[in-house]
């Protein structure tokens, strides 16, 4: 970077910039964790080893030291960075983040930020929700299935906690007023967070999936085209308002239809193309005709299980399903 550049671009101290969040002790407790980078404009976290040696810029492709680094190595590097992001292992780091999203109802969030047990609080990259940080609760582990599971999700899409997830920090304080409901002169009743916690990690159920390696070479499907062409040729009727806004349910749900028409057609092509149609044909075919018909969003960038988000909940809903045939 030339002089020019210094001048327009200078150097933040981001210690001064942002002292709640760097001198914070949960915060600081994570620092030493080579778990840290920046996410990009499309909120996709970067490979910053790869940055720091090559100058490319790639995202992070695996959650190791290969790829992110520790706090202190991110700021002396990027000290300008918009965001720290950070992957939050709960059972490895003994905190979880309670991530409110901007549709939550205000009363509801303000009841939300008055937690006592919070540990460090923020607005969200959107200016409208709230990351919070706080420990496990004391009930953590009285809810093995929910352990296991990267978030847990309120019905409405409201909020959210991540468990095994990626949290952009965006390391900005929320202002006072949100802490009021629509009554400002008290303060909302807030929740008890085991009770919180409870209330949505008993909702948590095994999620059976198929033996499936995405990195194998996708199969030969006799008559793939065909059998999307047919999945796919009819609108879905599932609107998103009947879902509460919560665009994950509402994806699953489609799939869930795209899944009962490829099953009717499976029937009719198995015999004439003598060719079994697996679990693994299944799946390419369900996550190919979701891609046609389901609008696309940021997160479908996301991996899950080292699977693209939507073939990882393709994956899934066919494991739900073979399970259900083998109790029956």
């Amino acid at each position: 970077m030339n002089q020019q550049e210094d001048d327009q671009y200078p150097v933040i101290d981001p210690d001064a910039l942002f002292p709640s969040f760097y001198t914070n002790p949960s915060v600081q407790m994570l620092a030493e964790r080579s778990r840290w980078t920046v996410s990009d404009k499309d909120k996709t976290p970067i490979n910053t080893r790869e940055l720091m040696t090559t100058g490319r810029l790639w995202g992070a492709h695996e959650i190791s030291d290969s790829c992110l680094v520790t706090l202190a190595e991110l700021k002396g590097f990027l000290p300008n960075a918009t965001n720290n992001a950070f992957y939050l292992q709960a059972q490895t780091d003994g905190l979880l983040v309670l991530d409110i999203e901007k549709t939550c109802p205000p009363e509801v969030a303000a009841e939300l930020l008055g937690m006592s047990e919070t540990l460090y609080s923020e607005l969200s990259m959107s200016g409208k929700g709230y990351h919070l940080l706080l420990p496990l609760p004391p009930n953590f582990w009285d809810f093995p299935l929910a352990t296991g599971k990267k978030v847990l999700r309120e019905e409405h899409g409201w909020y959210e906690i991540l468990l095994d997830h990626w949290v952009t920090f965006t390391r900005t304080e929320i202002p006072y007023e949100r802490y009021l409901g629509p009554d400002e002169d008290t303060l909302p009743e807030t929740p008890v967070w085991a009770e919180l916690y409870a209330s949505l990690a008993e909702l948590a159920v095994e999620s059976p999936s198929v033996d499936f390696d995405i990195s194998a070479e996708k199969p030969v499907i006799p008559r793939e085209e065909q059998i999307l062409e047919l999945m796919t040729r009819q609108p879905h009727k599932r609107q998103l308002e009947k879902f509460h806004g919560d665009y994950s349910r509402w994806e699953f749900s489609i799939l869930g239809v795209l899944y009962n028409r490829m099953a009717a057609i499976l029937v009719a092509f198995k015999d004439v193309e003598n060719h079994p149609y697996d679990e693994g044909d299944q799946a390419w075919l369900l996550y190919q005709a979701a891609e046609k018909i389901i609008p696309h969003r940021d997160k479908h960038d996301e991996y899950r299980n080292d699977m693209p988000l939507l073939m990882n909940a393709a994956v899934s809903l066919i494991g739900r399903r073979a399970a259900v045939r083998d109790d029956s």
